[in-house]
């Protein structure tokens, strides 16, 4: 645990115009073309997916497991982005890694049982839990930490990005994480790990109500509000391991995270949710990140647009000005261009210190965005 992680204030010339990709987009759509139009639209910062949910990475490494087809991407981008005047941030995927999984399975997370059994719970006994195929087990597996630390490590050191952006860095959902190191250290604690597990699959097996763990936390529970706390401590020392080796490598990297919009959220049974869910806590974060990114994607979670404004206040009040809120905005998924535009002015209005939008491939797809955005976006 580094306790003595420490980051420098971060400010940004002028608000954060940023935009998501995904680096088969650009290679599709041509890098450099589309480095050309983002400046034209206003862009200021691109957050290039160089690691995906798949593990393989868009530049030529000497230590990743996988590589997408066009390796050009990532060193083309940076070239591109410096004749453009744009920032570029490597955005890494964290928890998912579907190549590392494959090589070495046994490193998968474990998810509760579907169904309740009817004998004890045993540690460590596999037939009734259920081991990922995408998720790692970043917190059993040593291994998959340093090589996600070194995969970082080479895109600092080979290409200087202007910051490096973390996306996934957190639990599927509470389902998940419920294996032989977990259930230990809960007994060790003194935790009643068969309980944990029976109230778990009556929250997310087969029959789960997706709720009765939530509630348990709300009404004061000692042992899932402990239970939580380690998932949530897990979360914020990986991005804190993270930190604090980009920072001890160049200081002025600027260190940002794609959240779950629910821990920004003004309700406080919203930020219960994404903490038990996800493990992830925004006033701890914003600690460590010198911008976090609530993903308010208003649509995708079925509210109005007034919505994002109340992610921005909760995520201002958490992170109390020790870190940049910039707001993830959806373009994707046919939301209206006017829709995107006023998704953009309630940012501005709830003194976002930024936008981003998801994503390049959806707003360059689509004619009618692309030419609101490139109208209105220097102006909002």
């Amino acid at each position: 645990m580094l306790k003595d992680f420490e980051k420098k204030s971060c400010v940004m010339p002028e608000p954060i115009c940023g935009v998501w990709a995904w680096g088969s987009s650009l290679s599709e759509y041509g890098v450099e073309k589309a480095l050309r139009d983002m400046r034209e639209m206003g862009i200021t910062d691109l957050f290039l997916l160089v690691k995906g949910t798949t593990g393989k990475v868009c530049w030529p490494s000497k230590i990743a497991l996988a590589f997408s087809q066009d390796t050009t991407v990532l060193p083309r981008s940076r070239e591109g982005c410096e004749k453009n005047n744009i920032r570029l941030h490597a955005w890494f995927i964290i928890s998912q890694d579907k190549s590392y999984l494959q090589r070495n399975p046994g490193s998968g997370m474990w998810g509760v049982p579907l169904e309740l059994e009817t004998h004890e719970y045993r540690l460590g006994e596999h037939s009734c839990f259920r081991v990922s195929t995408a998720a790692v087990d970043f917190v059993a597996d040593v291994n998959y930490r340093e090589y996600v630390l070194s995969l970082v490590s080479e895109v600092l050191d080979t290409y200087e990005p202007s910051g490096i952006h973390l996306d996934y860095v957190r639990y599927p959902n509470g389902a998940w994480g419920w294996g032989p190191l977990q259930q230990q250290r809960a007994i060790m604690a003194g935790l009643n790990v068969n309980s944990l597990i029976a109230k778990a699959v009556e929250t997310w097996g087969n029959q789960g109500d997706n709720r009765s763990f939530i509630d348990a936390f709300m009404v004061g529970d000692p042992d899932v509000i402990a239970w939580s706390n380690m998932r949530k401590d897990d979360v914020t020392n990986f991005t804190k391991q993270i930190g604090h080796m980009v920072k001890n490598k160049r200081p002025s990297t600027v260190l940002s995270a794609a959240l779950i919009p629910e821990g920004g959220d003004i309700d406080l049974k919203k930020r219960i949710f994404a903490l038990v869910q996800f493990g992830q806590n925004y006033s701890d974060l914003s600690e460590i990140c010198d911008i976090i990114v609530p993903m308010a994607y208003h649509r995708d979670f079925g509210k109005p647009i007034s919505w994002v404004s109340e992610i921005l206040l909760g995520a201002r009040q958490a992170a109390s000005e020790r870190s940049l809120v910039v707001a993830g905005i959806q373009a994707h998924g046919d939301v209206p261009a006017d829709e995107v535009i006023e998704a953009i002015k309630v940012s501005k209005l709830s003194k976002a210190d930024g936008v981003c939008l998801f994503a390049f491939h959806e707003i360059f797809r689509r004619s009618e965005v692309r030419e609101l955005l490139q109208k209105t976006m220097k102006t909002v």
